[in-house]
């Protein structure tokens, strides 16, 4: 299983139209899971909280970080291949908030993902992220969405 954690509500029609498109086209069942946003960087602990208590010892966590490695396409769909078979958890995935995710969660994420060195707003993220399990699970399977 894939969860998406996230921080904050999507409010957007049409991201979350794109979001569901991929979410049902995707092999692997796909959950996002929204904790609520804080309005100050103070608030960042309390959103770690949130975002801890979703993520169980066994499951393999993976940051979207502008810090974090960036992959190319292919490098990504041979990580998620690897993860399913060979971790016993389920592969998370973590959007932080505007001010990003507190220190614990950083330390918690077994891997730190960069789509790029620009900031992007949470909620297109996540349609950018479920855009790419897709892409990655089309790889997987020698298909040619992603020629």
């Amino acid at each position: 299983m894939i969860k998406i954690v996230c921080v904050g509500k999507l409010n957007q029609k049409y991201l979350n139209e794109g979001i569901l498109y991929y979410q049902k086209q995707i092999p692997l069942k796909t959950e996002i899971i929204e904790v609520s946003d804080e309005s100050t960087v103070q608030g960042m602990s309390i959103e770690g909280e949130r975002i801890l208590s979703k993520i169980k010892d066994s499951d393999y966590v993976i940051l979207l970080a502008i810090e974090g490695k960036m992959e190319t396409s292919e490098s990504f769909a041979k990580i998620i291949d690897e993860i399913t078979t060979y971790q016993k958890g389920d592969i998370v995935f973590i959007i932080g908030g505007s001010y990003g995710v507190h220190q614990e969660v950083y330390e918690r994420a077994n891997k730190k993902l960069s789509f790029s060195k620009m900031t992007f707003p949470h909620q297109v993220m996540r349609l950018m992220l479920m855009e790419q399990i897709y892409r990655a699970m089309m790889i997987l399977k020698n298909h040619p969405y992603h020629k």
